[in-house]
């Protein structure tokens, strides 16, 4: 578990053939769907990382984030539709240390690291 890992993500590295593209020779929607990817971006910081979920419609009242044996769960559900993603915690992360916010349909998980596992800053004279 030395890092933040997706789980559950359906068709990294499955070619998949599009009716249209049998019918017409080309599939007129490929470039659309080739770059919608709702998955999420994680940064590493100096303090732990940063994981942002897209999560266009959604607030925070539709979105339920749990941590059971070291993955965190995302779910969430309005009226029209629902998602859940969940990925993998690193051990140097602090479980008491974890927040999250939404804002703009962006879901923003923060990660922080167990102060040991932080680097200790060391000046130069």
């Amino acid at each position: 578990m030395g890092a933040l890992v997706r789980d559950g993500y359906a068709g990294a590295g499955v070619a998949q053939r599009s009716p249209l593209q049998g019918l017409f020779g080309f599939d007129p929607f490929q470039a659309v769907v080739a770059n919608w990817d709702y998955g999420f971006e994680v940064t590493r910081t100096e303090s732990g990382y940063v994981v942002e979920v897209p999560v266009p419609g959604f607030n925070s009242t539709n979105v339920e984030i749990t941590l059971k044996d070291g993955i965190v769960s995302v779910n969430g559900k309005n009226d029209r539709r629902s998602f859940s993603r969940s990925f993998t915690v690193p051990e140097d992360v602090d479980p008491e240390k974890i927040s999250a916010s939404v804002a703009d349909g962006m879901l923003t998980i923060t990660l922080e690291r167990h102060p040991a596992a932080q680097p200790k800053r060391i000046s130069v004279s």
